[in-house]
C-alpha cells in the first residue's frame, strides 16, 4: 500500500510538472511578434501632406494637444501662448479634415 501511494504521488506530481519542461511555445511569440509589427505599421501608416502656408510636412491626424501648465507659481508658459496653441492645433484638424480647402 506504501509503495502505490508513493507511485501516485510522484505520478501525480509528475504529470503537474510536465508543462514546465516543455519548450517555448514558438508559434505563439512569432504570431505576437507579427500582430505587434502589424500595429506598429498601422499606426505609423498616419498618412502626411505638405501645409501650404509653411511647406512643412503635417501628419493626419494630428497628435493630440497637450498643453503646458499656465497657472500657478512654476508656470511654464501663459494663457495667450495657450490659445495660440490651440488654434495652431485646431486649424491642423481643419486641415486634415478638410484638405481641399
Amino acid at each position: 500500500m506504501k509503495k502505490l501511494l508513493i507511485s501516485l504521488a510522484t505520478t501525480l506530481m509528475l504529470g503537474a510538472a510536465w508543462p514546465a519542461f516543455a519548450g517555448p511555445d514558438f508559434q505563439a511569440i512569432e504570431k505576437a511578434r507579427a500582430d505587434r509589427q502589424a500595429a506598429a505599421a498601422a499606426q505609423a501608416a498616419g498618412t502626411t501632406r505638405v501645409d501650404s502656408v509653411t511647406g512643412q510636412s503635417v501628419k493626419c491626424p494630428p497628435e493630440p494637444l497637450v498643453l503646458p501648465l499656465d497657472h500657478g507659481p512654476r508656470a511654464q508658459t501663459t494663457p495667450g501662448e495657450n490659445r495660440m496653441r490651440k488654434a495652431r492645433y485646431e486649424a491642423q484638424v481643419k486641415a486634415c479634415t478638410n484638405p481641399g480647402l
